[in-house]
């Protein structure tokens, strides 16, 4: 297949037809070799060790019976390690994350935060070395509470505006015949790929080579040339085989800036491989939310009134937003239309971008929202999404280019079957709710893909981006299908088979 580009060029074979995936075979086979597991010749390995506080300094660390254990060749911290600069601005126009400025501070500003690396032959010896490691610590109080209350949340601006309103929100209450008003929280969620974060830094004279698992070796190895004052063609990134990244591995993150330290040392090559438990705090998160969706419509569904303001955390560190609100500004229309990003500043690891972010959390409330206030209306909730669909950018006013949604909605429901399905509300769909989880992909039934032709003239396939969609919108129609079944609603994640049976769990 040839498609013609909007400016002349032709792209062939991209769209259409089959293509085998490069590393494809050797993944399922068993055969492919993930950055932990590249040789190299006289390989060290370092090993992080984490805080054991949630606030304070460092005192000392008792290095001498660390450094007399065999194979142990250095340990480094804030006392020794090498100087690096982290005043910049990544490839993705945002500040580095907070961990890039290893060991030079003696400051802990949460628990798990890097406070030395040791370095020796093996991974086992730098492991057993490093949990010999005794570091003395001066405690400080510390915040980690998140809740919808918090007096200290703010705006924050970040590439839309954290508040975005038009319209009398009190007036269109008022005059609203049906309102929705309801808080909805999700969870942290962590990406944890079954590739570890993991990189092996090599120096040969002053320039600096890293074999790397990330999502992006141009961004990895900027961000090296600007941390150890180098020319960009002297660092050289290698990412063959990533098995999985999910957002946390488009950056650099303590482990890389720990390999490439280390390898100063004994002039060889160091590997730092972060274990499941060091991912929660050294390669980001998703921040969980608080999120309040306010909803008010004519009797007929019509909005009058869209509000939804999202809350959640950030390091004291960093500032980090995960846009819950930016769906809202683009789905529904409405006179009063509301949202607003705020965040609050607690002693936690800094969040970061994971799949669809902002709009995986926030079309969960929002979509949520919409379907209360269908049976609150009385009304189909493909329906109302129907009767409330924009012509125009709700709050921007610009065209849509195109937007095949209501295509999809009613392609979904002739698929479905929704026309003539059971509506009946109550009673549980079968007596064993333990068997409701999947344990493992094979126990999930197959999943069919369809599409509506949108073509994008200005792609030079002709074709968009669809690697977030996935989990947008999901988590709300599985919640309004428990809801269906089991007449409980859920308005708080995780949906869980206790939340279901609790008695009075109405708003689980």
């Amino acid at each position: 297949m040839t498609r013609a580009a909007s400016k002349g060029a032709t792209v062939g074979g991209a769209v259409g037809v089959a293509h085998t995936h490069v590393d494809g075979r050797d993944k399922v086979t068993g055969a492919a070799r993930y950055a932990a597991e590249i040789p190299f010749a006289e390989l060290a390995h370092g090993w992080l060790v984490l805080s054991a506080i949630a606030r304070g300094r460092v005192r000392s660390l008792d290095m001498a019976p660390v450094l007399r254990m065999p194979g142990v060749l250095t340990v480094l911290h804030h006392g020794n390690a090498p100087r690096v600069g982290n005043d910049y601005m990544t490839l993705l126009g945002v500040p580095p994350d907070p961990t890039v400025a290893l060991f030079q501070h003696d400051r802990v500003p949460y628990l798990g935060w890097p406070v030395a690396v040791v370095v020796a032959e093996t991974s086992e010896q730098a492991r057993e070395a490093a949990q010999a490691l005794v570091v003395h610590y001066e405690r400080q109080p510390h915040d980690v509470e998140f809740n919808g209350a918090r007096p200290d949340a703010y705006p924050l601006d970040t590439y839309e505006p954290a508040v975005v309103e038009k319209g009398d929100l009190a007036a269109q209450l008022a005059a609203s015949a049906v309102v929705v008003d309801a808080e909805y929280t999700t969870p942290e969620e962590h990406h944890h790929p079954m590739d570890p974060h993991a990189a092996t830094a090599r120096w040969d004279g002053g320039r600096l080579e890293a074999v790397d698992s990330n999502q992006g070796t141009a961004n990895v190895a900027s961000e090296l040339a600007r941390l150890f004052s180098l020319d960009a063609s002297s660092v050289r990134v290698r990412s063959e085989i990533v098995g999985g990244g999910f957002g946390s591995k488009e950056h650099v993150r303590a482990h890389q800036v720990a390999a490439a330290m280390a390898a100063s040392v004994p002039r060889r090559p160091v590997r730092v491989v972060l274990t499941h438990r060091q991912m929660f705090s050294l390669v980001g998160y998703r921040s969980p939310t608080v999120q309040r969706v306010r909803l008010g419509a004519d009797a007929d569904g019509r909005l009058r009134v869209l509000e939804h303001r999202s809350l959640n955390l950030t390091s004291s560190m960093h500032d980090w937003v995960e846009p819950c609100t930016q769906g809202a500004r683009v789905m529904y229309d409405a006179d009063a239309h509301h949202t607003s990003h705020r965040v609050v500043r607690l002693d936690v690891p800094t969040p970061t971008w994971m799949r669809a972010p902002g709009e995986a959390p926030g079309s969960f409330a929002l979509e949520s929202a919409l379907d209360e206030l269908a049976e609150k209306c009385g009304l189909d909730p493909i329906e109302l999404r129907v009767r409330n669909e924009p012509r125009v950018g709700p709050v921007s006013g610009l065209p849509f280019r195109p937007r095949r949604l209501l295509a999809c909605l009613r392609e979904g429901e002739r698929r479905f079957g929704w026309a003539v399905r059971d509506r009946a509300t109550g009673g549980l769909v079968g007596a064993d709710q333990a068997g409701y989880h999947f344990a493992a992909n094979a126990d999930v039934p197959l999943i069919e893909v369809d599409w509506v032709d949108d073509p994008d003239p200005d792609d030079p396939v002709g074709i968009k981006g669809i690697g977030e969609i996935g989990i947008v919108g999901a988590v709300a129609a599985i919640a309004n299908a428990v809801w269906h079944a089991t007449g409980v609603r859920h308005r708080h994640l995780p949906v869980r088979p206790d939340r279901v049976i609790l008695p009075g769990a109405t708003d689980a």
